[in-house]
């Protein structure tokens, strides 16, 4: 029960740091670094105390469902991996004492691997999710907020999808453009909101496209 409330913790710590992270215009250069430190250190205890998991990727059938998160939760881990070596590469505080020049190549890898792994991260938490959304589904229906519940969801979703385009994120996935241009203008709670709600909308999408191939399973059996 302790093992699980705290990967509870750490998982949600991380969660809402990498959230912010996105917002480096926000942050300033040297409180990104540290929490970007922080966050790959949570990381890696993440992972310490799911260690078992390496050790059944060779064992077991794979279906399709197991695939799909097999391969995510790897480029997830490639992802972050390239984030925090490519700013270890551009750092120009916490790790400055390296005397690491600044070059081109960091600067990209690390907007590729940020925006990559904010996808990834958001399509892992889909596959979490499950039992929470079946617990509000549960204690909404046929209460008295079970419409305001679903319309917030749906407000949530149509923002989320609205944020997505707006934002163009994919410019930064595929290198597109290869400068990350911010609007300075933008209120933090919006910016904040936006990567929010792109990220609820992603892990909804994950989850429901996993219980339509599970609802398929079942009645083809």
């Amino acid at each position: 029960m302790l093992k699980r409330k705290l990967k509870l913790i750490l998982d949600v710590v991380m969660y809402v740091l990498f959230i912010i992270l996105m917002g480096y215009h926000i942050t300033g250069s040297k409180i990104h670094e540290i929490l970007g430190v922080i966050t790959f250190l949570i990381f890696i205890i993440h992972n310490v105390i799911n260690y078992k998991w390496y050790k059944t990727i060779f064992k077991g059938k794979y279906t399709l469902f197991r695939r799909i998160q097999v391969i995510s939760n790897i480029l997830l881990l490639i992802s972050l991996t390239g984030m925090i070596v490519s700013g270890v590469m551009i750092s120009g505080h916490v790790f400055s004492f390296l005397n690491l020049k600044t070059t081109m190549f960091g600067r990209e890898l690390h907007m590729v691997s940020t925006s990559w792994g904010f996808i990834l991260m958001s399509i892992h938490l889909g596959f979490h999710i499950g039992i929470l959304i079946r617990k509000l589904n549960k204690k909404m229906k046929n209460s008295m907020f079970e419409y305001i519940y679903y319309l917030i969801v749906f407000l949530i979703c149509a923002f989320g999808i609205y944020s997505f385009i707006k934002t163009k994120i994919w410019n930064d996935m595929f290198l597109i453009i290869k400068f990350k241009f911010f609007d300075m203008n933008q209120s933090l709670w919006i910016f904040y909101l936006e990567h929010l709600a792109i990220s609820i909308v992603i892990s909804l999408m994950t989850y429901e496209l996993i219980k339509i191939s599970r609802n398929k399973k079942e009645r083809n059996k």
